[in-house]
């Protein structure tokens, strides 16, 4: 893997999505956050072209590419991104919108309550989501959940970007 690339074209991906959040504050919001969602999804995907970019740079200046060195090096692309957005959230969270896991679950709780489920069913959902709102309050079990947002696109984008982009 080149450290170099992946940790160039990581801190630019993981920094685009971080300052993202300054100049979208608030667009996108709904009140079951799906706005918000979808914001941050298509912020997060675009940025993470940085991957597709890394890993061209690295075919173009080889002349080859195997789908093993797009992919390996994608990752680490990926991985860089990835813990830059976990930084970057947990300094922004805490700091911008400290209330923010208890606003996304009373939310989450409006729309289980709106549901057509059984009020058994309902309990267990609402419970289930008062769990979460406590658990997530705790650093590391923040860190991990962000984490599990943005890697597993990256990892994505790291797939399509080795497949295309691989040459003999």
């Amino acid at each position: 893997m080149k450290k170099k690339i992946a940790l160039k074209y990581g801190l630019i991906s993981g920094g685009l999505i971080v300052c993202s959040w300054f100049v979208t504050i608030g667009f996108g919001d709904t009140p079951d956050f799906a706005g918000g969602e979808i914001v941050g999804y298509t912020i997060m995907i675009a940025a993470l072209t940085a991957v597709f970019i890394g890993i061209k740079k690295i075919r173009d200046e080889n002349g080859s590419l195997t789908f093993k060195e797009g992919f390996v090096n994608g990752l680490g692309i990926s991985l860089v991104a990835s813990i830059i957005y976990v930084i970057g959230w947990m300094i922004y969270m805490p700091t911008f919108a400290p209330d923010f896991a208890d606003k996304y679950g009373a939310a989450q709780v409006e729309l289980i309550e709106q549901s057509d489920l059984t009020a058994e069913e309902k309990a267990a959902q609402i419970n289930d989501m008062n769990e979460w709102i406590e658990s997530y309050k705790q650093p590391h079990v923040m860190a991990a959940m962000t984490f599990t947002e943005i890697f597993p696109v990256g990892l994505i984008v790291t797939l399509i970007s080795a497949l295309i982009l691989k040459r003999r």
